[in-house]
């Protein structure tokens, strides 16, 4: 019956559908779309369906769109979408839990295989929904500060995801609309009986994105965020784009597919529990993403394209383009004409997006170009997970690798209008005698410093006029408005020179302080009693023992050792400190920073960086690399674990008498505290007192 009645949309036959708008909204876009449909060249609405998964909690004004058919299931279902639809559907629903709980809609998609399978099998079936990413997308460290970075897993072009929480879906769900309707009815006939409707919208919505200035932004992340901002959509370029698209305009669709790649094994490449925490996320002819968990020095893939489909009978050119991450970290290789790509990919630590959000992926997007437009994305990805550090010898082969690695975030407020500049302004220009002004003199030049004075001299008067009156119930408008000039004059002071002649600005002469002392590795080692009497003053209850945790993390691993007498030194000699040993030397930094040094301005989660624990199980250890001196061979790796020291081959087998005994294969489980732990495979698992 469904196959029947879209039938009958699709050849504009049904009495009296003709003869209805496509949309009773009254702006340009509106007015574009009804005049278009009324000289018949634009197809309208009605093949289209709506569905709404939210229980009309963020529902789409349907009746604005007499054309459209909506969605009237009995299975009173709310959600992700779990079934295709049969007709060409368009949807939405405005539904998450916390990150640290399951997250947004797309990201338990991207969690599993399957999953994202399905996600696929809608994007080439004509299905497509948006969903808002709530807590998954936002700056901010272990949901200090608002968010917790990036936690989406991968980046798809299977869906869309907008900024922000409920109701952010509706401006993409209405844009969507209006450039199907748009489409000249031989064009939109054509994209949905080969499946291709949806392809073309993502190609058309991320051409038409307002940050997308140039040709070549389409090839660079500005227009392939995994996240995107509503307020940048430009929905009349996207129906002038889809009403100009005649069949010979229609663009491709990359079809990817894995020929071969670089195998890695649980026990000798990575460590987790049996059977679980796939490193394979997708694999699809749209989306293919990889967790690198492992040890090897680089992920080695070869990709075909030769599915790629393509309407209009012309040659096609194939491209790839980083869209996040370090180009120096990502290798393609291919040939002009060829079918396939070859990529190596070594992991890279977290970096910071465009708009402030650090995140842990490398995007890679595969566009074909058949003369007359530009694909949308095939887009493979690449995880680090966030609790991970790996390190290189000048040699580029894996050096360490870290678990449960520090929180990098210093706590600064997370955005630069926020109030509590004016604090750290104050803290980092107030010249004292005390251990913090003589420590900010050592690093900060007295021009720096004394701009830094000046610049909150000037915005301190505003800072008054806006705390006389903050809480006062009557005067809350005043104050509101009082709180925006302040945030504004601080975002504007935060981009100046810090003084006059200089080369860094007010927030980059913030980040020169924080950095050096973090960078600073034998810190607390030769301030221990200053620092301890610091943090016992700290305004941070919590101070003492968060050092105190940190240095016994430390310990642990090796890095420290603590004295009978209570003396605590590095265990290397300070000038023959690892890249490793010197970064876990600067997580102990970063929570004196904020616990110790700065505790009233910096605002930071002092445990160790999130990751969901459905892609791993932590564990508290770190991997030391040992390689043959003469042939360069793996030889294996030593653990530094609860104060032990484990030798293991290049299989992941134990050497319980060193490197050059017997190898005992092991297993991994969780220990009585959630923690991945092992033993030889021959001993029981001991079991925790119930």
């Amino acid at each position: 019956m469904a196959c029947l009645r879209l039938l009958a949309f699709l050849t504009l036959g049904l009495a009296g559908v003709g003869a209805q708008s496509v949309t009773t909204r009254t702006d340009k876009v509106a007015g574009l779309l009804n005049e278009w449909f009324a000289k018949g060249t634009a197809a309208g609405l009605q093949a289209i369906t709506y569905e709404n998964r939210d229980g009309q909690h963020s529902p789409l004004n349907a009746a604005q769109y007499p054309q459209l058919q909506v969605y009237q299931g009995t299975d009173n279902a709310k959600g992700a979408a779990t079934q295709l639809r049969a007709q060409p559907t368009l949807g939405n629903c405005s539904m998450a839990s916390a990150a640290a709980q399951m997250g947004c809609l797309p990201r338990i998609y991207m969690m599993d295989p399957g999953g994202n399978r399905f996600l696929a099998q809608q994007y080439l079936s004509n299905n497509l929904f948006i969903y808002p990413e709530h807590e998954d997308y936002d700056i901010g460290a272990n949901g200090v500060g608002g968010g917790y970075g990036d936690l989406l897993p991968l980046n798809t072009p299977c869906l869309l995801i907008s900024q922000g929480s409920s109701y952010t879906d509706q401006p993409f769900i209405q844009a969507l609309l209006s450039t199907t309707a748009a489409f000249p009815p031989a064009t939109q006939k054509l994209l949905i009986e080969k499946r291709l409707l949806m392809p073309t919208l993502q190609s058309i919505f991320r051409r038409s994105n307002k940050t997308v200035q140039t040709s070549e932004d389409y090839f660079t992340g500005k227009a392939h965020p995994p996240v995107f901002d509503g307020t940048q959509i430009d929905e009349e370029k996207m129906v002038l784009t889809a009403h100009d698209m005649t069949l010979a305009k229609i663009p491709p669709v990359v079809l990817l597919r894995v020929i071969e790649e670089s195998k890695i094994e649980a026990g000798k490449n990575f460590f987790e529990l049996p059977g679980s925490y796939p490193w394979q996320l997708s694999d699809t002819p749209v989306s293919i993403a990889r967790i690198l968990r492992g040890n090897e020095a680089e992920h080695d893939m070869l990709i075909g394209f030769d599915k790629t489909v393509n309407l209009v009978k012309a040659p096609m050119q194939m491209r790839a383009a980083v869209l996040q991450g370090d180009p120096r970290f990502v290798h393609i290789e291919s040939k002009p004409g060829g079918n396939v790509m070859r990529l190596r990919i070594r992991w890279e630590p977290p970096m910071v997006t465009a708009t402030g959000i650090r995140s842990h992926r490398i995007d890679i997007g595969i566009f074909a170009d058949n003369g007359s437009s530009i694909s949308a994305p095939a887009i493979i990805s690449f995880y680090m997970l966030p609790n991970e550090m790996h390190f290189y010898d000048e040699k580029g082969r894996v050096s360490e690798i870290h678990y449960q690695t520090h929180n990098p975030d210093f706590g600064l407020p997370t955005t630069d209008t926020d109030p509590r500049w004016m604090k750290i302004l104050l803290a980092f220009s107030m010249k004292d005698t005390n251990f913090r002004s003589r420590l900010i003199d050592q690093i900060l030049t007295p021009d720096e410093r004394t701009g830094l004075q000046q610049h909150y001299l000037a915005l301190k008067p505003a800072l008054d006029a806006f705390t006389a009156i903050e809480y006062a119930d009557k005067l809350k408008d005043e104050a509101g408005r009082l709180r925006t000039k302040l945030g504004e004059a601080i975002s504007v002071a935060l981009k100046k020179p810090v003084a006059e002649k200089a080369d860094l600005t007010v927030r980059d002469t913030i980040d020169k302080v924080l950095n050096a002392i973090a960078s600073f590795h034998p810190f607390y080692l030769g301030s221990m009693r200053e620092l301890d009497a610091l943090a016992a003053a700290s305004s941070k209850s919590t101070a003492v023992a968060d050092v105190r945790a940190d240095l016994h993390r430390l310990i642990l691993q090796g890095v420290l050792v603590e004295q009978a007498s209570g003396q605590i030194d590095t265990m290397s000699a300070p000038e023959k400190l690892s890249l490793g040993e010197r970064y876990m030397l600067r997580g102990l930094n970063t929570t004196l920073l904020s616990q110790v040094i700065f505790p009233d301005v910096l605002e930071r989660s002092i445990a160790p960086a999130y990751v969901s624990p459905r892609l791993t199980t932590p564990k508290q250890w770190r991997d030391v690399y040992r390689y043959d001196p003469e042939s360069g061979a793996l030889q294996g790796w030593i653990r530094y674990a609860d104060s032990r020291i484990a030798n293991f081959d290049a299989e992941g087998r134990l050497l319980p008498d060193g490197p050059k005994g017997k190898a005992v294969p092991v297993i991994y489980f969780k220990n009585d505290k959630d923690l991945l732990t092992w033993r030889p495979q021959a001993e029981p698992v001991p079991v925790s007192p119930k």
